[in-house]
């Protein structure tokens, strides 16, 4: 192959087909910032949580005789609680200005059962201005899993047969480049590419330079009330209970909306047609779908909790369509390729297959086996809201316009 890459410049608008996009989200998401605010950092009462302002804290403690250098004691001999402090030394404490934003939570208790102290919560990513965004990196890596899922069910002898002879975790990775190679054969088969030998060398050290010519943006930032403080819980059919775990997260409400922009070199929109991608997106959704349906008829739920109502907010589906997962928290089932390699059935999953990739992904982790009858593994991921249980991280992402 000789010639240069042909390629459109980021500077030369004309060579990229560029959309408005929007991500709603239908149920509660979280993108961690890879920060926890322990209980030194807050308040709470009722149920509402006060993150601290820190100066205004400062100038508080300052205004009251002894009171700062009574917290600085109290602090440097580790462990401060906060709201116990306040509740303590400052009467009305709850009508304090000390606060840089408030926080509703959805949860039975901000505290640990059987323990005294308060729970670390992990926040939300926020832009430099303080507000939560949603990275275009997690969108971008969340349509990369769906290109490569739809890939592997496209060709899953292929696919099966290779990783059934190896059987090793790294092979996923393996596998995945191996899938977004055979996607680029085909992106080259219907675009306009030239490459030369050190580019096509290039590209087969580092699949992942395809998405080179896929751009997709930060979203907008959202206001500060559209945060609120949930808590997981696990649902597994091994019990067919829900299981409370002291984990706390600063979630995105359902129904807030985000702009952003996919931005599409030209010279591969053949293959990356904004339609293809929202109906790529569409079916690995459904995949999920289908694993909720084989948990559901394999757990018979004989309690409040109906799986068929907790994937999404079902008066909005006509309108917001559920077809993407985003973010952390949202379990094993939504982040994967392995359900890809299989074929689902009146009765189930191919139970044997998923039970031995798992085998090779967990290695000696792995027991599912031991109680697995259709589903692997048999856990989902929940918080509350409104006094309701969710799936974690359902959203809609659908074209707006096209800019250019």
């Amino acid at each position: 192959m000789n010639g240069e890459i042909v390629m459109g410049q980021i500077e030369g608008i004309k060579n990229y087909k560029v959309y408005k996009m929007s991500l709603t989200t239908l149920s509660p998401i979280f993108i961690g910032s890879g920060e926890t605010l322990n209980k030194s950092a807050y308040f709470y009462f009722g149920k509402e949580v006060n993150v601290i302002d820190e100066k205004k804290l400062v100038k508080l403690l300052r205004s009251r005789r002894g009171l700062f250098e009574e917290f600085m004691s109290y602090a440097s001999a580790g462990n401060l609680n906060l709201t116990k402090f306040l509740e303590n030394n400052i009467p009305n404490f709850k009508n304090l200005d000390i606060s840089k934003y408030k926080l509703m939570y959805h949860s039975n208790a901000i505290t640990t059962k059987g323990k005294k102290g308060l729970n670390g919560i992990n926040t939300f990513i926020k832009s430099s201005n303080g507000k939560p965004y949603i990275p275009g990196s997690s969108i971008k890596g969340f349509i990369r899993t769906a290109l490569i899922a739809s890939e592997i069910r496209k060709n899953k002898d292929r696919y099966t047969d290779f990783f059934n002879s190896k059987r090793k975790l790294k092979d996923l990775d393996v596998l995945e480049d191996m899938a977004l190679s055979n996607i680029f054969t085909e992106v080259l088969d219907k675009s306009n590419f030239k490459f030369s030998e050190k580019d096509f060398s290039d590209f087969k050290d580092n699949p992942n330079i395809l998405f080179k010519f896929f751009m997709v943006s930060d979203s907008d930032e959202v206001s500060l009330d559209k945060l609120f403080v949930g808590k997981q819980y696990d649902f597994t059919t091994k019990t067919n209970t829900v299981k409370s775990l002291p984990i706390f997260m600063e979630f995105i409400r359902p129904l807030t909306t985000f702009n952003f922009t996919i931005t599409i070199d030209k010279s591969i929109v053949d293959y990356f047609d904004i339609s293809l991608i929202s109906k790529i997106l569409t079916d690995y959704f459904k995949q999920y779908t289908d694993i909720i349906d084989c948990i559901y008829e394999y757990a018979k739920i004989k309690s409040d909790l109906d799986l068929k109502d907790i994937l999404t907010l079902n008066e909005e589906k006509d309108k917001f369509p559920p077809n993407s997962f985003l973010g952390g928290h949202d379990g094993y089932f939504t982040k994967n390729i392995l359900y890809s390699l299989c074929k689902f059935k009146d009765d189930g999953i191919e139970k044997e297959k998923i039970i031995n990739l798992l085998k090779a992904h967990f290695f000696a982790k792995h027991n599912h086996y031991k109680h697995d009858k259709v589903i692997s593994p048999r856990t989902m991921k929940l918080t509350m809201y409104n006094d309701k249980y969710y799936n974690i991280g359902v959203c809609n992402i659908k074209v707006e316009e096209e800019l250019c």
